[in-house]
């Protein structure tokens, strides 16, 4: 049980998200409860229902588009309660560090006794020439 703020578990989840896949399955490990339910456009054809499942979704992307690293920049955070609104650039890098993928993502995160178990990612400025781009700097 931890008294960290939610917010606070939030950041760190994400900052700590990288910078290889075993970091990210390392900092799921101890930052996501085992009965999580993870909703993304990205998962909607295997639903994570569960920590396993989350894990299990990082191999796959380990092993189908080659995801070895990640890079989240925290841009925002807000808290009311024990939900946190965040934005995020999310960067999916190859094994040499080059990124394969870039997103621009808002969640919405649910954080009890320390652990995430609630999470619904929303992705915007989907177009490839605006991904990343942050306006408002």
């Amino acid at each position: 049980m931890s008294s960290a703020a939610p917010a606070a578990v939030v950041r760190e989840f994400w900052e700590s998200f990288g910078p290889t896949c075993d970091d990210a399955i390392a900092t799921c490990k101890r930052l996501v409860h085992e009965d999580v339910a993870w909703e993304s456009v990205l998962a909607e054809a295997r639903p994570v229902r569960s920590l396993d499942d989350l894990v299990a979704d990082l191999e796959r992307a380990r092993r189908d588009l080659g995801a070895e690293g990640y890079h989240f920049e925290v841009k925002y955070l807000a808290e009311q309660g024990d939900v946190v609104l965040s934005q995020r650039i999310e960067k999916i890098l190859d094994k040499d560090g080059n990124v394969l993928l870039v997103f621009d993502v808002m969640a919405l995160c649910r954080v009890e006794n320390g652990k995430i178990t609630w999470n619904r990612d929303y992705f915007y400025n989907t177009q490839p020439e605006t991904w990343g781009r942050d306006t408002a700097s």
